[in-house]
């Protein structure tokens, strides 16, 4: 990779935005980062590491959750309701072994790209997508900026 050119195509939002996003859809806003980035991540990952097919079925997944939390009361009965609540638990558990898995191995790939450690393993866990926006946005050409971080500092 150090012979090739490559402009990292990841959208710089604040993560304020995306934290706000996150909770206003109960977690379903994950989901969309990954589909929104999917574009960069196939570019990026040669050995198509992030399934990003698994994470179209886990949005639509989230996005029903979603509504069941919203309208599940009025739609089901409450056999219905304790059966679908049960599946939402099972899909949890899974969603969040995607949503690890995937944020460690973008992690991969910038410090792949960078040959520096840029982040803290355990600030990751903890704050998976939210960390990796702030950190995106703190490096110096992986995104759409008219001036990079450190050109900004510098001045």
């Amino acid at each position: 990779m150090a012979n090739e050119k490559f402009e990292w195509g990841f959208k710089k939002v604040s993560v304020w935005l995306v934290i706000l996003l996150t909770a206003v859809t109960l977690g379903a806003y994950l989901g969309y980062w990954f589909l929104k980035e999917r574009e960069t991540l196939k570019t990026a990952d040669k050995r198509r590491l992030i399934p990003v097919k698994v994470w179209w079925v886990f949005t639509v997944l989230l996005g029903i959750s979603f509504l069941h939390n919203f309208i599940g009361g009025a739609v089901f009965t409450p056999y219905g309701n304790a059966l679908f609540t049960s599946f939402d638990v099972i899909f949890s558990f899974y969603f969040l072994g995607l949503l690890y898995y995937s944020v460690f191995r973008v992690r991969d790939l910038l410090e792949d790209r960078y040959q520096e450690d840029i982040f803290k393993p355990w600030l990751l866990v903890l704050f998976h997508v939210w960390y990796l926006q702030f950190k995106i946005n703190r490096l110096e050409g992986t995104g759409n900026e008219k001036q990079s971080f450190k050109e900004a500092v510098a001045k």
